[in-house]
């Protein structure tokens, strides 16, 4: 799977499945998303090597699913605008779930990537993992990601309270829910 789109500037950027050397372009963007402090709860970037390979180890040995969004005039780690994984769950009743989570490169939010990845990583986890729902978590604070999530066909199910603390601030996590086959069907 592979398709080129266009974004709103004209710009022509590449949608694929992930490949062994979008690693460090995909953690360049994860490190940038911890810097800015306010859409993931992990408090210090990834820098360790082995971390970096180990994490590409397990989605390929572990058969999820990452899909990227790729600018191919940029060279290597600023390639990668964005990606989105779906991993699956620990326990084996649950195999039918995947867990999502998304990143997009601050300067090329809310051109649209978001929603591709997306629904791009819901499609692909259905014909090649057979998932047929998808969970995710983000901080009640993260209008934007909601709104995208919300019309999408994500449902929210719950809160956890204060579930995160950073710089002596808490956060609540809503917690949302899709059943594909119900997403398929609202965006044929």
């Amino acid at each position: 799977m592979k398709k080129v789109i266009i974004l709103k500037t004209g710009e022509k950027i590449t949608i694929r499945h992930i490949d062994e050397s979008d690693v460090h372009g995909i953690w360049n963007n994860f490190n940038q998303v911890v810097d800015e402090g306010i859409y993931i709860p992990v408090l210090f970037p990834v820098r360790s090597e082995f971390e970096k390979n180990s994490w590409f180890k397990t989605i390929k040995n572990e058969n999820e699913l990452c899909i990227v969004a790729i600018q191919p005039n940029f060279k290597s780690p600023y390639e990668v605008l964005g990606m989105c994984e779906i991993s699956n769950l620990e326990w084996d009743a649950a195999a039918h779930v995947g867990s999502l989570g998304v990143i997009v490169q601050k300067k090329y939010r809310d051109m649209g990537i978001g929603f591709i990845l997306i629904d791009t990583a819901i499609r692909e986890s259905k014909r090649i993992n057979h998932k047929e729902k998808i969970v995710l978590s983000c901080f009640s604070t993260n209008e934007r990601a909601i709104y995208l999530y919300k019309k999408m066909g994500f449902q929210i199910t719950g809160t956890r309270k204060r579930q995160f603390c950073m710089d002596s601030k808490y956060y609540d996590e809503i917690i949302m829910d899709l059943w594909i086959d119900d997403y398929l069907a609202n965006h044929p």
